[in-house]
């Protein structure tokens, strides 16, 4: 275990802390779900603020991804300055997804920031059918410009969680709000397609906390394989399970309800087909969550 921990380390390291003159072509995407940024826990104290947003700016700084996309974020100008941590990365969109009542803003927030220079970005709220009136958040999206040309179409989404989800009416319920949610993404795409139809579209990204996986723990959510049928290729599809529990669960195992899983994805199309990577060692006080990083290469 020691051994296989040491060689997954060792392969990100040639892979993502690479210095600049020496990268190669693919830009560097990383996925972070950081709970409840800054503080991780609601309203939190301003001394784990800083001690969260002081950690989380040491991931970054290591990992220098070109592109981030953010979930379980609830304050702008402290993501803001989360990503001065990387030299040039400015924020492009992020969200203000409204709660239930309709008037307030929700504390946990999507957010897109990069390197690169955005064409345009926005965040949209899914839109409440006639059986699910409370469908709530959205997705935050950006138009990036490649630097060699073309637009790169990034979605950044978290999904529904499984809350009420432990009886089988409940669990249908989670399932059908994620897969409208999943309808109207894949829905926009095709918008956005005609959007842009005059400008070079390379790829498509779709990251974030989907809460689900492809690993039948969820038997009727068909999340990742709705995006598959939509033509998205999905990044984990060649990893072992135990490479990818994305998903820490409580580090007391005493407290412990859930064991560790894979909540967390990269689904792309118009890229090169690769494998995503899940980034270790990064400290659990920090987010319940580890990071996720792709590379990401036109076809």
């Amino acid at each position: 275990m020691i051994r296989s921990t040491f060689l997954a380390a060792t392969a990100l390291a040639h892979v993502f802390f690479l210095p600049p003159s020496l990268q190669a072509e693919p830009l560097k995407a990383t996925c972070w779900n950081i709970e409840w940024f800054p503080g991780g826990y609601p309203n939190a104290s301003k001394r784990d603020q800083t001690k969260q947003l002081k950690g989380a700016s040491t991931v970054l700084q290591k990992l220098a991804p070109d592109i981030l996309l953010a979930q379980e974020v609830t304050d702008e100008r402290a993501f803001e300055k989360l990503a001065t941590a990387v030299p040039e990365m400015k924020v492009h969109v992020f969200s203000q997804f409204l709660e239930s009542d309709g008037k307030t803003v929700g504390p946990q927030q999507c957010a897109i920031a990069s390197t690169l220079k955005a064409n345009s970005a926005w965040f949209e709220a899914f839109a409440p059918t006639a059986d699910l009136p409370n469908l709530r958040r959205g997705f935050a999206f950006a138009a990036l410009e490649h630097p060699d040309g073309g637009l790169m179409m990034f979605y950044c989404v978290h999904l529904k969680s499984n809350r009420g989800s432990d009886t089988p009416e409940g669990a249908q319920d989670v399932a059908d709000t994620r897969a409208e949610s999943v309808r109207q993404i894949i829905d926009h795409k095709a918008e956005m397609e005609k959007k842009f139809a005059d400008q070079k579209i390379i790829g498509w990204v779709i990251a974030g906390d989907f809460n689900t996986n492809h690993d039948g723990q969820f038997p009727v959510c068909t999340v990742v394989a709705d995006f598959e049928k939509a033509g998205f290729h999905n990044t984990w599809g060649n990893t072992p399970k135990k490479d990818r529990a994305t998903w820490r669960s409580d580090p007391d195992p005493n407290d412990r309800r859930f064991e560790p899983t894979t909540f967390d994805y990269f689904m792309t199309t118009g890229f090169k087909k690769a494998d995503a990577v899940m980034v270790p060692d990064v400290p659990r006080e920090l987010s319940d969550h580890n990071p996720i990083m792709l590379m990401l290469s036109p076809e």
